[in-house]
């Protein structure tokens, strides 16, 4: 992966684990040896928030406010930032099609079943319009479902690659976040950060070129 490297995290419905994805592969980064930061542009700030509750100062987490875009990613990079993670709305904002046209690839989060997966059509068209590389990432998956097998067999329909380790739904996830963490640092020998690292090593490979 080159770097400075700009990723934008992309949803159509809310509730998907958008944010929590947002800051745990930016806490992977940093587990890679990487300067990490995050753009928090939905409005609800929830990964700004999150970092009001952590100890650690890295990833830096700015709220984009008024900034532009464009002008927040130029800041970060001129400080050093290797990798950067735009956390955005959901619903088709104007901001989404702004952060896919800053970052340098995008990645699609949606739940696996059918409210989830019918949402993706739009945030995929907007980043195949744009010709940039994207992925998909089943979130907050059931332990052992057929759903998962089913979701996968609707994504292939979209001309992007889906991440073949789905994200478990583990209490992992929000309890490291009511502590101001991510799964991988609450629970570095857990399920969710062994699957947390494989959702970066299919990134960095296959997306990330």
């Amino acid at each position: 992966m080159k770097t400075p490297f700009v990723l934008a995290v992309l949803a159509q419905k809310g509730g998907v684990g958008k944010s929590t994805l947002a800051r745990a592969l930016a806490v992977q980064a940093l587990i890679a040896g990487l300067k990490a930061a995050i753009i928090d542009a939905d409005p609800q700030a929830t990964s700004f928030k999150w970092s009001k509750r952590r100890a650690a100062k890295a990833p830096t987490v700015e709220q984009l406010g008024e900034r532009t875009l464009a002008d927040l990613v130029t800041e970060l990079q001129g400080r050093g930032a290797g990798f950067i993670v735009i956390d955005t709305p959901p619903h088709a904002q104007p901001i989404i099609n702004l952060a896919a046209e800053q970052a340098d690839a995008a990645l699609i989060v949606t739940e696996p079943f059918p409210d989830d997966l019918q949402e993706v059509g739009v945030p995929a068209g907007i980043v195949n319009a744009l010709g940039k590389p994207a992925g998909i990432i089943l979130n907050n998956t059931p332990p052992r479902s057929h759903a998962v097998t089913m979701a996968r067999g609707a994504l292939a329909a979209f001309p992007m690659p889906t991440c073949p380790t789905a994200l478990t739904h583990y209490l992992a996830h929000p309890y490291a976040s009511a502590e101001g963490q991510t799964a991988q640092e609450r629970e570095p020998n857990g399920k969710a950060a062994a699957e947390l690292a494989e959702v970066w090593a299919w990134f960095t490979d296959r997306i990330a070129v």
